[in-house]
């Protein structure tokens, strides 16, 4: 994927702050509305600015979109260091188990999964669903899942750690596909989740 965001245009403090605005606004508007109501003109018209603004820092929506991907990974990092700061013993089994027990309440949260379920349909449209833009997007989760593992379980291979941490990422997501159903309640939701995070810890610390 391209560069996210005009080269030159967000390295002065306000161009940084109006580009973090535009690229805000778009992550509610997935969050908040159908994916049709996701264009160029809606994500300025709510962020206040005009369209010529909005494509002035984000001349194609494959720019402002994967510059929504990148802004991903620093939310969730961000949200994991903030729990990782609570724990007083530097365990590696107790952060990656606090790490996986907060991805997977944060997909229980309807308003992850409209985010990513429509993210994910968003995606796909632009590059004919081949996964080039799906790949790009989970890299990131991929990563900072491998990160704890690789504390974790310091031994094992590289090949090994990605191999682990892209199966314990397709199971979280996977997850959130299957919660929120009519027939589902917060003790289905609550017994689905936590068998998943025991399996995730399996697949982790199987030898």
């Amino acid at each position: 994927m391209r560069p996210s965001v005009r080269k030159g245009t967000a390295t002065r403090r306000a161009g940084a702050e109006t580009a973090a605005k535009l690229i805000a606004t778009a992550h509610d508007l997935l969050e908040t509305e159908p994916l049709a109501r996701f264009t160029m003109r809606n994500v300025a018209e709510k962020a206040g600015v005009s369209l010529a603004n909005l494509q002035y820092y984000f001349p194609r929506r494959e720019d402002l979109v994967h510059a929504m991907s990148v802004d991903l990974d620093q939310r969730y990092r961000q949200a994991q260091e903030a729990v990782l700061s609570g724990i007083r013993v530097d365990s590696p089994l107790k952060r990656f188990k606090s790490v996986l027990r907060y991805q997977l309440e944060d997909i229980k949260l309807r308003k992850t999964r409209q985010f990513f379920i429509q993210y994910w349909a968003l995606l796909g449209s632009m590059d004919e669903f081949e996964g080039e833009y799906l790949r790009d997007l989970y890299k990131y989760d991929i990563a900072q899942i491998n990160e704890h593992l690789a504390a974790l379980r310091p031994n094992l291979p590289e090949k090994k750690l990605v191999e682990r941490s892209t199966l314990i990422a397709a199971m979280i997501e996977g997850l959130m596909l299957m919660l929120g159903g009519e027939d589902d309640n917060e003790q289905t939701a609550a017994n689905l989740v936590d068998a998943a995070f025991e399996n995730a810890l399996a697949i982790a610390l199987a030898d």
